[in-house]
């Protein structure tokens, strides 16, 4: 996880970093191994039958329910605390509501980017990475949901998009970089596969 959070309010068990969990595991490597075997398999699931329709910021939402309620009681809500990692301060909690509807009708504006040109539609999805990143609604599991989503955007645009192709390190230092506006590396991953 290595968020950074407020330890009075950050929603994990006495004295640890592990989340508060509905299998009431306290060991994070065991509660990481589980939640990537359950995840792994709704996240296919939900690529394969769930609707690409009414795409707003509660699809969005419904997508973290969909893939994590079987873990934490809290699945699809937004997050209620401040988080930062790796020295990167996420959207204040109390703004992700505004952010995310912002970047939604935005997307909705554009007509999901179903019409784009591939180059136009690197750019654009480019852009949406960053500012899904910087949203990061949920306490735990935005990657997985943000790569998600992005794949289903794409497949509804006619496209693909295979993150199991992804160095997840080289992903890490792209998607790093993309904060301080260097998205060039970030552009090269997602072209390379899309």
């Amino acid at each position: 996880m290595a968020y950074s959070l407020d330890p009075i309010s950050d929603g994990c068990y006495e004295n640890t970093s592990v989340l508060i969990n509905k299998f009431d595991i306290r060991d994070e490597d065991v509660l990481n191994r589980l939640e990537q075997s359950i995840t792994s398999a709704l996240i296919a699931k939900a690529f394969i039958e769930l609707p690409f329709e009414n795409v707003d910021f509660s699809y969005y939402k419904m997508l973290h329910k969909y893939v994590f309620s079987d873990i934490y009681d809290w699945a699809g809500e937004i997050r209620i605390v401040n988080m930062s990692k790796k020295g990167t301060a996420f959207c204040p909690c109390d703004k992700i509501e505004e952010g995310g509807k912002r970047i939604f009708d935005g997307l909705n504006e554009r007509k999901l980017l179903a019409d784009f040109s591939d180059e136009d539609f690197l750019d654009e999805l480019v852009n949406l990475y960053c500012e899904l990143n910087y949203l990061h609604p949920f306490r735990e599991g935005n990657g997985r949901i943000h790569r998600l989503f992005l794949a289903l955007l794409a497949k509804n645009a006619g496209r693909t998009l295979d993150f199991s192709k992804v160095d997840k390190d080289l992903f890490m230092i792209a998607t790093i970089r993309s904060v301080s506006g260097d998205v060039f590396l970030l552009k090269d991953i997602l072209k390379e596969i899309m």
